[in-house]
């Protein structure tokens, strides 16, 4: 157990250290639900590693006779067929995915992202279906607030109401002026019909909207109703669904840029600093980018559309948790290049000894946010749950076929761009 212990601690803790980091990458979102889906997540593996090289070692000990008493055959077979296949015919394994792997990365940039927290959650909740029906009853499809200054003169406030209720799509305008006129004295309205149009020095404007939240639509409308708003008062301001919502498309797209940036950047490091190497993490992350771009094309062609969260957590996930995998793979490879075997030996070697692991965690990692997926009523989660539980099985497709074939075609510029990359002076390579 000593033995164990000291060989399996720096490459456990090597690859929590990417894991860890990928996650926390989310903490660079400005939503906070970034930073608290990353926190909790790093944490997770951080206690998950602890317990694995302390309490895991403890009871393989003290349960060790039973282990013994019970031991049986793996049922998850080496891949011996498949590494001598993926080793022969690396070429066109290497070419057939470059031809797969195009339209995929067109598409996921194409994919159709909806916005709106109501649509991810159960169309039979009350709260839903009341909100639903009065789209349906009063045409009230997304209502905007506007707030300008009670400074303003009933002149100007009814003339904004009157631009604003010519913009497209808006159907109804309602201020207090033009609800209450000029026909009734102020001292006949009561207070707290005031205080809903008039309060802490600011006055208040509805202007229901025909177009959905979210939509491109509805975002012209705003910007256009935004510049009517600031010709009138300077600090004007809109608010509601479909105003919170258009700036959390913009908040959105910067964040997205944010995490991925962020993650492929600390992982890289990561990678360079426990292989001494430069070109080892262009590899790997090249090979888990590829998987998530894959993994998130192919809702483009289903015409499937994702939450918007789902593209910025997906990614920091599946290469967080699935760039294990290809360090693996890439360690065993390099640890037989030095026991004197040439590239395409120490390829088959790897895939073949490394593909119970792999296999075992991906799978294990597919089958616990799959039966999720299959269980919960919240679209948001269930999405989720199946872009991870699939794109774990696509990464490991990627790093038991495709990373290989790299591996044996790169590995004279491995050697090149990597300090003692082999240990022995270099070896010849033996013919094919």
């Amino acid at each position: 157990m000593v033995a164990a212990i000291k060989k399996t601690f720096s490459s456990i803790t090597g690859s929590s250290l990417t894991t860890i980091a990928g996650f926390l990458a989310m903490c660079t979102m400005q939503l906070t639900l970034g930073e608290d889906i990353g926190v909790v997540m790093a944490k997770g593996v951080l206690l998950g590693v602890i317990c694995t090289i302390t309490v895991l070692p403890s009871l393989i000990m003290t349960f060790r006779r039973a282990i013994e008493k019970h031991t049986h055959r793996t049922f998850i077979p080496k891949l011996k067929r498949t590494s001598n296949f993926v080793v022969k015919h690396r070429v066109p394994i290497l070419i057939a995915f470059i031809i797969i792997f195009i339209p995929f990365f067109i598409a996921q940039s194409k994919t159709s992202v909806y916005y709106t927290i109501f649509d991810a959650l159960p169309q039979d909740l009350p709260g839903i279906a009341g909100t639903n029906r009065l789209k349906e009853d009063f045409d009230m499809t997304t209502s905007h607030f506007i707030i300008v200054d009670d400074t303003l003169s009933e002149k100007n406030l009814s003339d904004l109401s009157d631009e604003l209720s010519d913009v497209d799509g808006i159907h109804q305008v309602l201020s207090y002026e033009k609800f209450v006129g000029g026909a009734i004295p102020e001292m006949f309205i009561p207070d707290d019909v005031r205080d809903i149009f008039e309060a802490g020095g600011h006055k208040m404007i509805l202007a229901n909207s025909s177009y959905k939240s979210g939509s491109d639509e509805q975002n012209n409308q705003l910007s256009e109703m935004i510049d009517i708003v600031k010709k009138y008062d300077p600090n004007g301001v809109i608010t509601g669904e479909g105003a919170m919502t258009k700036d959390l498309i913009e908040v959105a797209d910067v964040d997205f840029n944010n995490v991925n940036i962020t993650s492929i950047i600390v992982v890289f490091v990561i990678i360079a600093i426990v292989f001494r190497s430069a070109s080892v993490p262009v590899l790997l992350v090249a090979a888990i980018e590829s998987a998530i771009m894959i993994n998130l094309g192919i809702p483009y062609f289903t015409g499937t559309t994702l939450p918007f969260i789902t593209s910025i957590v997906i990614g920091t996930i599946q290469l967080g948790a699935t760039v294990d995998y290809a360090i693996l793979m890439t360690t065993r490879f390099r640890e037989e290049r030095n026991a004197g075997h040439t590239a395409k030996e120490a390829a088959q070697i790897a895939v073949e000894q490394c593909s119970q692991s792999i296999l075992t965690s991906g799978l294990t990692f597919f089958a616990a946010t799959f039966s999720v997926s299959l269980v919960s009523r919240m679209e948001l989660i269930g999405v989720l749950c199946r872009l991870i539980s699939r794109g774990a099985l696509i990464s490991m497709a990627v790093i038991l076929l495709v990373l290989p074939a790299l591996l044996v075609i790169t590995e004279p510029i491995l050697r090149k761009t990597t300090f003692h990359w082999l240990k022995k002076p270099e070896i010849t390579e033996k013919k094919a």
